[in-house]
């Protein structure tokens, strides 16, 4: 700390001695506490300072600061470094680590296409050398100086993306990256209204390149003009179809899935077969393929490699949709001539099918909205588009440019809030828009329902039942939202989780995960059954893998690999004694031996399944479980030098087990009021109707299908609209079951139909309309579970996704 200190011009606060390996500036992603240096950053909505006592509670010791508040002496410790500006003092460490790295570092800038280079450059180097290269599109003032800090001593090449938005800002990223080789892939209209003019972007964007020995990119007037503002010992490779260019290039075919070029350099010519048909992939492909030809890889085995290039998750994606739609994912980027390669991409699909664009404003082109939304919705016109809808407000304010059926919204949260799946059948759908607005949470919106019958979740309810297990530990809590959150609701449960601050959320599948993270939960969420076919949605949207065996942790591992991700936490499963799934003790040395090289996850707990913690039958066999994970988990412990957590218990062994609730517990069923120890918990869920009609039956008449049930007096029976296929099971049918309505509990009579079933109000004054109870405050659901020798899992998770959901607090 004494050295990081002297490095970035702060003054030390010394507290207990730390080593320093891992830089952080998000509370929420703190890896290896101990060795972690926290930079405490200050934004227009958030002050990081905020979260150092969390941090320090969490294991963190050493912090980057600007302001040095009271309440830090009691945190006696801690390693404080206060300077003026905790952004200039991180991208001061990043200056000085990349001064002593020996990796050569390929610096990427330009409008669109640097990611995508960057990544398409590791598949090519990667089997050659040791390739480090910034995660995701880590490439602004914050980013840049954590790509640089990742870089290890081992790495051959580093290659590093740099964005820009104003004056000033290349400057100091390359006082930061000082990139020995530097790629420029394109000039567009992002970022334009901060610039007097093209050029003047152009200039900034070529500081980049001041220190570089050789800089590539396409032949034309961008890099002729880049030629006048860099040193003239700087040398360059460029491409393209002029004779002026270095390396030429000639298209030979094109069709719908690959373009084939012919590639002439150095009097050699050889043949390239991109494995993508558009031209942006061409470009990008082309800036990459100079690199190996600097490199003097053989064209033979450059042919070879960008065959096997694959494509890039944060591209332009073609996926399959709800109901039997087709989703052209681009929402990567959005500027006037993306968009139109967009449209392009949008045409070549399913021609049966009507075209949608959902699109979001178009940031920093400095056009005048008058200007360039009258021409967008010419644009649409042209290619047919059936529906438009807009998300933004400077398309809010243009509406009147585009067709009288578009829709639109101010943001993508009140897109989420308003509209309907069911909107959305038998259509190709563009979804393109600008980062900022969040535009991967599309496809995560909740379909909302329209039905008589209701489930209404008392949130103060659930609540209570939280704060009574919170009362029962000191470890983390991690609550269960799988199967729609046992049927009360995904969404909702885990936006009030969110807000009291359980520290996990816990669900079954990807999709369940992206829907959470649609509704914007930002908290840790784990996926008890990760599936391969959506790791590339996982890592994309944060959602951190149960692993339960070594060829998932090594499929997951690759797919990490493939999107350049370090450090990404996974949760490993032992079997105890389930026998469900899990690493069994005789297979911890090899799971061991897959971490005896350099992974790109982590383990961030290790947990196991109690089978019977519910029942004192069981308790010899669940303190055996429990001892069996204690020898399991000290064991694969002992070979990590960060702590990993562990838990085991779920809501009766958080009750019935408290001396074993290790780092963290689960949370599932007890949230939602069921209690193993008999302890005061309330009912969260009431399933609720109405009785839409009723009628005068006379004695001995037969009710229903079946003719199971007899009245046995003049009877008057009313019919509600609910059954099986909402969830109300059929074996409560003939008088087993009973619900409750004007104060007293009447019996069902007849079989449970699909959609409705009836009850005997003979002994109330019940009318239309009346509100029925099925379960809830007055007939718990363990009663319906008891006769029907189930378990309350079953009933609330068996409520069918077409009853609706109301939410209430007083």
């Amino acid at each position: 700390m004494k050295e990081i200190a002297e490095i970035i011009n702060g003054t030390l606060h010394a507290g207990t001695p730390v080593e320093i390996t891992e830089y952080s500036i998000d509370s929420r992603s703190v890896v290896d506490p101990a060795h972690t240096l926290f930079f405490a950053l200050k934004g227009n909505n958030h002050n990081a300072h905020d979260y150092i006592h969390t941090l320090y509670a969490d294991g963190v010791r050493a912090f980057v600061i600007s302001e040095f508040r009271d309440s830090f002496r009691q945190l006696a410790e801690a390693n404080f470094i206060i300077v003026p500006d905790v952004l200039a003092a991180l991208q001061l460490l990043a200056a000085y680590h990349r001064q002593q790295v020996q990796a050569e570092v390929i610096g990427i800038t330009g409008s669109n296409g640097k990611t995508v280079v960057k990544e398409w450059l590791y598949q090519l180097l990667a089997n050659d050398y040791f390739v480090y290269r910034s995660p995701r599109s880590y490439n602004s003032q914050v980013g840049v100086p954590l790509s640089l800090l990742g870089i290890a001593p081992k790495a051959n090449i580093a290659i590093i993306e740099a964005g820009i938005s104003q004056k000033g800002e290349m400057q100091r990223l390359q006082q930061m990256i000082r990139p020995n080789m530097g790629i420029f892939t394109h000039l567009g209209d992002a970022h334009a209204e901060n610039f007097s003019s093209q050029q003047e972007k152009l200039a900034e964007k070529a500081l980049l390149f001041s220190s570089c020995k050789w800089i590539i990119g396409q032949d034309g007037e961008a890099l002729d003009f880049i030629k006048t503002q860099v040193p003239p010992t700087t040398s360059f490779l460029t491409w393209g179809e002029n004779h002026t260019a270095n390396v030429q290039v000639k298209t030979l075919n094109v069709n719908s899935i690959h373009r084939e070029v012919e590639v002439t350099y150095q009097y050699k010519t050889f043949v390239l077969e991109i494995p993508f048909a558009d031209i942006a992939s061409f470009e990008n492909c082309m800036n990459a393929v100079c690199v190996l030809l600097l490199k003097q890889q053989e064209p033979s085995k450059i042919t070879e490699k960008v065959a096997r290039l694959s494509a890039i998750a944060m591209r332009l994606e073609i996926k399959e949709g709800i109901n039997n739609c087709t989703l052209v994912n681009d929402y990567y980027n959005s500027d006037p001539s993306s968009f139109q390669l967009a449209l392009n991409t949008l045409a070549t699909q399913d021609a049966s099918k009507e075209r949608v664009v959902i699109l979001s404003d178009f940031m920093d082109t400095g056009k005048e909205g008058s200007n360039l939304y009258p021409a967008i919705a010419e644009t649409l016109r042209q290619a047919n588009i059936s529906l438009f809808i807009g998300i933004g407000q400077h398309l809010s304010e243009h509406r009147h440019y585009f067709p009288n059926n578009s829709r639109f919204y101010e943001d993508t949260e009140q897109f989420l809030r308003q509209e309907e799946r069911e909107n959305f059948k038998d259509q190709v759908i563009l979804i393109k828009g600008a980062r900022v607005f969040q535009f991967e949470y599309i496809a995560g919106f909740l379909q909302k329902q329209s039905h008589s019958t209701i489930l209404e979740v008392d949130l103060d309810a659930m609540v209570h039942n939280l704060n009574h297990f919170r009362s029962l530990t000191d470890a983390h809590i991690a609550v269960m939202v799988k199967a729609f959150s046992y049927g009360s609701g995904s969404r909702e449960i885990a936006s009030l989780l969110q807000y009291h601050r359980v520290d996990y959320l816990m669900v079954a599948f990807a999709d369940e995960g992206i829907e959470l993270r649609a509704a914007g939960i930002t908290i840790p969420i784990a996926v008890m059954n990760p599936e391969r076919e959506a790791f590339d949605n996982m890592i994309m949207f944060n959602l951190e893998p149960e692993i339960y065996a070594l060829d998932i942790l090594e499929d997951f591992n690759q797919a990490l690999n493939k999107h350049g991700i370090k450090r990404f936490p996974v949760h490993v499963k032992l079997n105890t004694g389930m026998n469900r799934s899990g690493f069994d003790e005789q297979d911890i040395p090899r799971l061991l031996d897959f971490f005896r090289s350099e992974r790109s996850v982590y383990i961030r707990s290790l947990f196991s399944h109690l089978a019977g913690s519910d029942e004192s039958v069981h308790d010899e066999f669940t303190l055996g479980q429990i001892h069996l994970f204690e020898r399991m988990t000290e064991r694969i412990q002992a070979r990590f030098d960060y702590k990993i957590w562990r838990h085991i218990l779920n809501s009766a062994g958080i009750e019935r087990f408290p001396q074993y609730h290790f780092d963290m517990v689960r949370l599932g069923i007890g949230l939602h009021g069921i209690s193993a120890a008999h302890a005061n918990l309330q009912p969260v869920s009431s399933f609720k109707t109405y009785i839409s009609s009723i009628r005068d039956v006379p004695e001995g008449q037969s009710i229903g299908y079946g003719r199971r049930s007899y009245t046995t007096r003049p009877s008057r029976i009313a019919v509600i609209p609910v059954g099986y296929a909402d969830g109300l099971n059929r074996h409560l049918s003939n008088r087993i079951g009973e619900v409750y309505v004007k104060d007293q509990r009447v019996p069902i009579i007849g079989n449970i139909c699909m959609d409705t079933c009836m009850i005997d109000v003979t002994d109330t004054n019940a009318t239309i309309g009346d509100e029925v109870e099925i379960f809830g405050k007055h007939i718990p659901v363990t009663e319906l579970s008891d006769k029907l020798g189930t378990i309350p899992y079953e009933i609330l998770t068996g409520i069918s996704f077409r009853v609706k959901r109301i939410y209430y607090k007083e």
